[in-house]
């Protein structure tokens, strides 16, 4: 026999609850007063109920379900990068150690068959992070893949690049970036599960640009290689991945990817393109924006909620970054590893597909910020699309202004970072990493870090 405990209580609208509040602070305090703003855009009531849902709940589903049998629900991939100086055994050691995935940065003249010897692709994920031309990066990968002697279908990764990486590293016109991905989708034809381009938004973000200003230009960039290509928009969607950096607003950040896949799913049916959410993988990276070179050891814990935020908005792929990655020691590239492993093995988040679903707030906030990047790329190219933006300027400017906003009032404490501005550690707990000035030419956007200006002035730099 069933009760309704419930039953008793009448139902309780978001009006009665507002007007409890006034009534409890007997009118000093309105709902309006409690609310807040995301990102300087979105306002955030003081609570959400049912009636806040714009339709049904949904649960998201990441990724197909696995093929073996007593898998968890919800599976992401733990990536690692090689650094100069690294070994084979240090690769190997890292995959036998928590890491099931990586990033190669490569130039195309490396000897892959010493540096990966016994690593087997066909049970890793493998992304390349080109360090100058794509094509003879990926050649010389794919030539060991072949080597290997693996079926094709069972590679998994992509390319970490964008037709407008030629466009921000060199100055060059979106033209040439356009050309090397029609060749690199020629190239990677054979292998359907390898990615042959992303949408780099963390270029963005990591320059210090608006986390919603991201998604915009990115999806501007999109439109811009749509327009340009020779081939169809079906193989454009199919050869395609979502990247991002994610960085310390937890639920924004959680909401903000979620958004970002609805929006980029929603795009490909203008072009005819119909595709489901575990079709389009995303790729998160830990941030190095929201890190700082004066406490190390507060980096571990944005490390660790940042990637709770990759997990919880969808992150197929996982990179967990150590600050300074180049000279991090080896038990910081060890704990960056084990992130990923905590969250899954005692945090439990593999034990359910999508844990935010079906709540209020997160799926109002969604929803909010879908509409205002709609907005967003709306008023882009109503301005002339995102090319016309790169050429004149105006895109760099708006990230760099963004930038100089954010640093300044961490400078004059208007806003606060602990370790940086704020509670900052003790003598005996300081670990102050190297700090390297900050240079960047006009067109460019390159990673800093929010925190930059109170670092400078601590080490009395110029």
């Amino acid at each position: 026999m069933s009760h309704e405990l419930f039953a008793a209580f009448p139902t309780s609208t978001k009006e009665d609850w507002l007007l409890q509040v006034a009534k409890e602070s007997k009118g000093k305090v309105q709902g309006a007063d409690l609310s807040a703003t995301l990102w300087d855009r979105i306002t955030l009531q003081p609570i959400y109920t049912q009636e806040d849902l714009q339709g049904p709940v949904q649960q998201h589903r990441f990724h197909p379900p696995s093929e073996f049998p007593g898998m968890p629900p919800r599976t992401w991939s733990n990536l690692v990068t090689m650094v100069p100086g690294d070994t084979n055994q240090d690769i190997l050691q890292a995959l036998e150690n928590g890491a099931d995935g990586l990033v190669l940065p490569l130039y195309g003249q490396e000897n892959l068959q010493e540096l990966l010897a016994g690593v087997l692709p066909q049970y890793l994920a493998i992304y390349i992070l080109p360090l100058g031309n794509p094509i003879p990066a990926l050649q010389v990968f794919l030539d060991w893949v072949d080597s290997c002697g693996i079926e094709s279908t069972s590679l998994s990764g992509g390319m970490l690049w964008s037709p407008a990486d030629p466009v921000f590293d060199q100055q060059l016109d979106l033209g040439l970036g356009v050309e090397l991905l029609e060749e690199l989708l020629e190239i990677s034809a054979a292998y359907p599960s390898f990615k042959a381009f992303c949408i780099k938004t963390s270029r963005y973000t990591e320059a210090g640009g608006h986390p919603l200003d991201a998604l915009v230009y990115g999806l501007g960039e999109l439109v811009e290689v749509l327009d340009r290509v020779t081939v169809s928009p079906k193989i454009i969607f199919s050869a395609l991945f979502l990247e991002s950096s994610v960085a310390e607003q937890h639920f924004g950040e959680i909401a903000r990817h979620l958004a970002y896949r609805a929006l980029v799913l929603d795009f490909a049916k203008l072009y005819d393109v119909e595709l489901a959410e575990q079709e389009l993988p995303l790729f998160c990276q830990t941030s190095q924006w929201s890190k700082s070179v004066l406490d190390a050891h507060t980096n571990l814990i944005r490390q660790t909620y940042e990637a709770m935020s990759a997990i919880l908005g969808g992150a197929n792929f996982l990179w967990v970054r150590p600050f300074d990655e180049e000279n991090a020691s080896s038990m910081e590239r060890r704990v960056a590893r084990n992130v990923s492993n905590v969250l899954r093995d005692e945090a439990y988040l593999d034990k359910v597909q999508d844990p935010a679903a079906g709540s209020y707030f997160l799926e109002s906030l969604v929803a909010a910020l879908g509409a205002e990047l709609k907005q967003g790329l709306q008023r882009l190219e109503s301005e002339g699309g995102w090319w016309k933006a790169c050429q004149m300027g105006v895109l760099q400017e708006r990230v760099k202004t963004h930038r100089s906003q954010i640093q300044s009032r961490l400078l004059d404490g208007t806003s606060t970072k602990v370790g940086a501005n704020s509670y900052q550690a003790p003598p005996s707990l300081t670990y102050i990493k190297a700090f390297v000035p900050f240079e960047e030419a006009s067109y460019q956007l390159k990673p800093t870090r929010a925190a930059y200006l109170v670092e400078r002035l601590t080490f009395d730099m110029p």
